[in-house]
């Protein structure tokens, strides 16, 4: 993409909602005149991430991170400006000049052969070829609206089939290399399909664009069970999860997400009306993606197969979830060859919903799972053991209420007394220990009184650009002592000048290349209201004061040098500044 102007920036951002772009990462709740939710940039149990959309900004109080909607999509979508602008244009209907669209990137040509590839497949499906593949649909009794839905196809038993149909050139060679479609050998003298006699299921990502696939096996003999596509730059697995982009109103409307092992299980439960669904890309759920379903709701049913391995994956999804603001929840099938798929099919949408309800809480599970088989009363040596264990899970709970119900649980299966085991399990000393323990240092430049001062004359010509001009005579940016405040400045009165004497906060934003700057800023639009008692020129008039009286201090260190050097011509120069500081200090009030 070639140069840009800013007025199709500024058409871009005025007709595009930031809270409608942000909303569709993160659950967004009202406060007040703004938005809070769980930041998307960095981990956290309590919401310190605020949009402003009448500011058409945001910023998170816990990392920092602030700037406008370009910034935004530009850090969650690591993309350069120019694709974000792209990337939004394209959401809010305005159209970019051929002139300034040159040349597609090289992403965007992977996500072209990666749709291409799953039309392919989708093809395939239908021919002669892929009768054992619609075989095993109707085994899985997917609908023909599902197959469609879900855009489900079919991968030929041929090692260049996709090559064939998709590679006219060598450049097409390495975009389909690059999007984990093909493998070279020999070198790159030669390719062949990594998708083989394969049911194709397309993995997309939260925007509807095809970014990987995962392939199952159709024939018993063929290994691995599912394939899925390599990491490339469109694919992230850890950072992905599938059906999200369909699930995710469900998911806010309910306030629950249902996680499950396989693409087939979500399939099946999203055609038997079970709609809040999402599967991992592999049986270990990241901590990544728990985060990013913890940012859209509240609880989280793990629905794992009833399978040793699906025990082990429900057991390290519960280490990883400890750190999220959700409730856990663990799903159980009685009988041990069940998983999500066979069981909704065999006993209906209901009854699954009967599961739903009587799902245990993370903790309840763990005890039952570290206890099964074990007969009362218990020995010394397996009671020793098992305090071992929970020794690792009571500390985690950072809930008072849940952490003092699962000592009385784990006292009761231990015949225990509870105050001896809440001893044990947490340690004493430890908990001195954390209580004297620093914590972070969350002192905030904005307590000190002349940078608050400083700081609420930006913000008030923020709210009040008109007043630009009645200070302007009076105020300069030496006049702040902050370093960054005073860039601000800065690019405040240079905006204001810009765009016919108007401030748009938004556009200050964009025009600041120092992330801690932007940040600084988009914190000072985010807290407009906090404003101190003095009104707005007393607070002008005491920064000048304040840098005038800073002058002189320092005019005075000078004259006390020439003093000392005897140079009485340089002391009668500088007592004049002097003498005119003071002039202009009482011409203040």
């Amino acid at each position: 993409m070639g140069f840009i102007s800013t007025d199709l920036i500024s058409q871009i951002r005025e007709q595009t909602d930031i809270t409608s772009i942000i909303g569709s990462y993160v659950r967004l709740v009202s406060s007040g005149n703004s938005y809070k939710a769980l930041c998307p940039f960095h981990k956290e149990k309590t919401a310190s991430f605020h949009v402003i959309p009448d500011k058409q900004i945001y910023h998170c109080f816990g990392c920092g991170k602030g700037g406008d909607v370009f910034s935004f999509i530009m850090e969650a979508e690591h993309l350069a400006f120019p694709e974000a602008v792209k990337f939004l244009a394209s959401k809010c209907g305005v159209t970019i000049p051929e002139n300034q669209d040159h040349q597609d990137t090289r992403k965007s040509q992977q996500y072209v052969f990666l749709d291409r590839a799953a039309s392919f497949f989708q093809n395939c499906l239908k021919e002669s070829q892929a009768n054992h593949a619609r075989a095993y649909i109707d085994k899985r009794a997917l609908s023909d609206d599902t197959v469609k839905k879900f855009r489900i196809g079919y991968s030929p038993n041929s090692w260049d089939s996709l090559i064939k149909h998709l590679a006219k050139n060598e450049e097409d060679f390495k975009i389909l290399e690059e999007s984990g479609l093909i493998k070279s050998k020999n070198e790159g003298e030669s390719y062949y399909d990594v998708f083989r006699n394969r049911l194709m299921i397309p993995i997309l990502d939260i925007h509807g664009r095809v970014v990987a696939f995962g392939g199952r096996v159709l024939s018993e003999e063929d290994e691995p069970k599912y394939l899925n596509s390599s990491e490339t730059e469109t694919f992230n697995k850890r950072r992905m999860l599938f059906n999200l982009r369909e699930a995710i109103p469900l998911i806010r409307r309910q306030n629950s997400v249902i996680i499950v092992e396989g693409y087939l299980d979500a399939i099946s439960l999203w055609q038997s009306g079970i709609k809040n669904v999402v599967a991992t890309l592999g049986t270990a759920i990241s901590a990544e993606q728990i985060h990013i379903l913890a940012r859209n709701c509240e609880v989280l049913y793990l629905c794992y197969d009833a399978d040793t391995a699906g025990q082990r994956a429900t057991i390290r999804a519960i280490s990883m979830q400890k750190d999220a603001p959700v409730n856990a929840r663990i799903v159980a099938f009685d009988n041990p060859e069940d998983d999500p798929d066979t069981f909704i099919r065999r006993e209906g949408p209901e009854n699954f919903k009967k599961l739903l309800d009587n799902a245990k809480d993370i903790y309840t599970f763990l005890i039952e799972n570290r206890t099964r088989g074990l007969s009362s009363p218990l020995e010394i040596p397996v009671k020793e053991k098992l305090i071992q264990e929970f020794k690792e899970l009571v500390p985690a709970i950072h809930s008072s209420i849940a952490r003092s119900e699962v000592i009385r649980k784990i006292s009761k299966l231990l015949d225990m007394d509870s105050n001896v085991l809440e001893k044990e399990l947490t340690g004493k000393e430890q908990i001195q220990e954390k209580a004297v323990k620093p914590g972070k240092n969350l002192i905030s430049p904005r307590l000190n009184a002349e940078i608050q001062r400083q700081e609420w004359v930006l913000k008030h010509l923020l709210e009040k650009p008109n007043r630009f001009e009645s200070v302007r005579s009076l105020l300069g940016p030496s006049a702040f002592s902050d370093t960054d405040l005073r860039k601000i400045f800065e690019a405040m009165s240079f905006q204001q000048q810009a765009s016919d004497y108007s401030l748009r906060p938004a556009e200050i934003l964009s025009s600041l290349d120092d992330p801690a700057l932007a940040s600084r800023l988009s914190e000072l639009i985010t807290t407009l209201e906090d404003r101190p008692d003095e009104p707005f020129m007393d607070c002008v008039k005491g920064l000048v004061k304040n840098h005038f009286e800073f002058e002189l201090k320092e005019i005075q260190e000078e004259i006390s040098k020439a003093e000392s050097q005897e140079d009485y011509l340089m002391v009668a120069r500088l007592s004049q500044q002097q003498i005119d500081l003071k002039r202009k200090i009482d011409m203040l009030y």
